[in-house]
């Protein structure tokens, strides 16, 4: 065999290696359902949940008292509804997003969140757009 055709079959194998060992790492996108059941297999590792803040229960954040400690509720697209907790400040607009997706482990009675991302309906929509002086017709 020659030296180039080893060399190849090394560089083949290191990339097949780098692939299997990052498979682990990755997340996948489940309901709070899915996020209980394999809680239940593997309790450190951490799921995407995508829902919708619950309005019908309130929002408990006092940032006099602890600014890293956020709870409330949320709704995934299946329409079940858990208990969030957050180690960390309240994000900004939380009440007004239209999705977010959660990013944590199934702790039984709640679902621990150790990243937010919300999706903001207003950062999404058109700004009025401002005529440029030379298109107003003149009298």
């Amino acid at each position: 065999m020659k030296p180039l055709h080893i060399i190849l079959i090394l560089i083949a194998g290191i990339a097949i290696a780098a692939v299997v060992g990052m498979w682990d790492n990755t997340s996948r996108y489940v309901s709070f359902q899915e996020a209980d059941e394999l809680a239940k297999e593997n309790s450190s590792k951490n799921y995407h949940v995508v829902c919708k803040l619950s309005k019908a229960k309130p929002i408990q954040y006092d940032p006099q008292k602890d600014p890293n400690h956020l709870v409330f509720y949320a709704i995934d697209s299946l329409g079940f509804e858990k208990r969030i907790e957050f180690g960390q400040p309240k994000p900004q607009d939380l009440e007004r997003s239209e999705k977010i997706v959660l990013n944590g482990r199934s702790m039984g009675d709640f679902f621990y969140a150790e990243t937010i991302l919300s999706k903001c309906p207003s950062k999404y929509e058109d700004a009025p757009v401002k005529e440029h002086p030379a298109n107003i017709p003149r009298n």
